[in-house]
């Protein structure tokens, strides 16, 4: 930043005096930057409004509006806080000077005005101020690239949603025989059709999860919510998987367990992320249990404990990483995005909560999350 070279720049001189204000124009145009005027503070200001400057050169004590008042004025306007003030002023006493940067000026030459100094705190000001625009241009860049992502993701959510549902459906016909007996190879064929656009379904809602969250579009309701009711729907989504592996659920929540605040849909969601990890890398015959405890008078803590491989240890800091899935996953085949443990935990902490695991190689693995503990009387559980 030191060696970067002095650039032309618009600069705002503001003085009552016309004679002070030439000759601070005079030194700023022979280091070839631009130079505008004002009279005080008030004539300033409506410059402003429709000319941009790079920096202002303020006086203190002005008619019709002095320096105090114009700075508290620039310092309150978001177009026109990040402009670098510059005091200048006769007024030489340490509170005058406190009360300037306390203001928000960046900085303070006393009158007479030196030239040398002059330069150097007129670069030292512009170079800050490039840095602070390139920031802000590097920032509503991204943000941009943000939304044209989050669009592009919700287009191809929407275009891809109704021909994968219809060949699910299709594929559901075919296997109730609507459109004539088939034989045994062709039913197992027709699942396997239906397996991936099913799992195409979950990837793309998965990628429009992400989406919004990243974009900060997701919508949440939270409300006081019944933990039971959720864990009793999102065993009832996973009821199938369960039943194809011959697991054990178990479900362990206390019938006096106060209400929790969440979002009912998301927290369904959560938890089937939850047992659906669960009951993939637990062996056939394995066991699951759900259940839940309340930690004190603020927090509920909500455990999904399995009987399954376990996650080595050298993987564990990467699990709820976006699109990482662990090398026994890849291994084994299991389907999936590696997006569900990463949406998972952005939806706890959405909520106020907070997640974490423990697990070992061949010794199951244990998911836990907190959720908030629903304090409102005067609202109603879902």
């Amino acid at each position: 930043m030191i060696n970067e070279m002095p650039q032309p720049a618009t600069i705002l001189v503001v003085d009552d005096l016309p004679q002070n204000r030439q000759l601070i124009e005079l030194y700023l145009v022979r280091l070839g930057h631009r130079v505008m005027q004002a009279a005080n503070g008030r004539e300033a200001i409506d410059l402003l409004r429709t000319q941009r400057a790079d920096l202002i050169m303020l006086d203190i004590m002005m008619p019709v509006m002095d320096g105090f008042e114009t700075l508290t004025i620039l310092k309150a306007d978001p177009a026109l806080r990040h402009t670098p003030v510059v005091v200048v002023s006769a007024l030489n006493s340490t509170e005058d000077v406190a009360r300037c940067i306390s203001l928000g000026a960046d900085d303070f030459l006393f009158k007479p005005v030196d030239r040398v100094l002059l330069d150097a705190r007129v670069e030292a000001c512009l170079v800050r101020k490039r840095l602070h625009d390139r920031e802000q241009a590097a920032l509503a860049a991204a943000e941009s690239a943000n939304r044209a992502k989050s669009d592009f993701v919700a287009i191809l959510s929407h275009e891809l949603k109704n021909p994968i549902t219809g060949i699910a459906g299709y594929a559901d016909l075919l296997l109730l025989q609507v459109f004539g007996p088939i034989t045994a190879q062709q039913e197992e064929g027709v699942r396997v059709i239906r397996s991936l656009a099913n799992l195409t379904k979950t990837l793309l809602a998965d990628l429009t999860d992400l989406s919004e969250i990243d974009s900060g579009h997701l919508r949440l309701d939270p409300s006081p919510s019944r933990l039971a009711v959720a864990a009793a729907a999102a065993s009832n989504t996973m009821r199938t998987l369960l039943a194809d592996r011959h697991h054990r659920l178990r479900i362990d929540i206390p019938p006096d367990l106060p209400l929790v605040m969440a979002d009912e849909v998301r927290l369904i969601q959560i938890l089937t992320n939850l047992l659906s990890n669960a009951g993939k890398y637990t062996p056939p015959y394995g066991s699951i249990v759900l259940s839940a405890a309340q930690l004190d008078a603020a927090m509920i803590e909500v455990s999904v404990r399995d009987s399954g491989i376990g996650i080595p240890a050298n993987e564990q800091d990467r699990i709820f990483s976006p699109f990482f899935r662990t090398m026994s996953a890849r291994d084994g085949g299991e389907p999936g995005s590696g997006l569900g443990l990463n949406i998972t935990r952005r939806l706890v902490e959405l909520q106020g909560g907070r997640i974490w695991f423990s697990s070992a190689p061949n010794a199951g693995s244990t998911f836990s999350f907190t959720l908030p503990v629903a304090h409102s009387a005067t609202t109603h559980p879902k």
